[in-house]
């Protein structure tokens, strides 16, 4: 890679960390040329980005955008995975290929949530646990329709038991005079 070529690359870089919601940092080492075919097809059909990059264009990128500590992960070979709006979806799809038997010489190595960072473990059991938008919004319609429906058995509940104390009443005074 030539000197402009790296300038421009720190620069598209450093636009992607900023404006990403997250990223994940994974170390590949041991995965053969299938398996990082099958995680690239992962990634591209959630919408990931997955970008094998060179740890000191990594850390000349990182600068200035809140991801300080990111030098003592920038050790072996470093794959970056961001989505542009779904915070969870690089961990979701990392965290979960690194899972199935045989994936797992994939390694979290840390991840960022706007220019946070977090550990490996935070990433596993945070970040990949995040809802997707579709999970969220369908939640939120669930909650909604259950209110409603709710207070339609609250209001007919009450006719419903007015009319029993009322037929209770008329048997007991039947009851009383007969």
């Amino acid at each position: 890679m030539k000197k402009e070529e790296k300038h421009e690359f720190v620069a598209w870089m450093k636009g992607q960390l900023e404006s990403a919601p997250s990223v994940v940092l994974a170390d590949y080492r041991g995965l053969d040329v299938a398996q990082m075919n099958s995680l690239r097809i992962r990634c591209r059909e959630a919408g990931v980005q997955l970008k094998v990059v060179k740890n000191t264009l990594m850390l000349l990128a990182s600068e200035n955008t809140g991801m300080s500590g990111i030098k003592e992960h920038l050790g072996g070979p470093t794959a970056l995975a961001w989505h542009s709006e779904d915070p969870g979806a690089p961990a979701r799809v990392l965290v979960g290929f690194a899972r199935e038997k045989g994936n797992e010489n994939l390694e979290i190595k840390c991840g960022a949530v706007s220019g946070r960072l977090l550990t490996a473990d935070d990433v596993k059991g945070i970040l990949a646990t995040l809802p997707t938008r579709e999970e969220l919004l369908a939640k939120f319609a669930g909650s909604l329709s259950a209110g409603p429906s709710k207070l339609m058995r609250a209001l007919s509940a009450g006719p419903q038991m007015l009319g029993r104390s009322l037929a209770a009443l008329r048997r007991q005074r039947e009851a009383a005079q007969g």
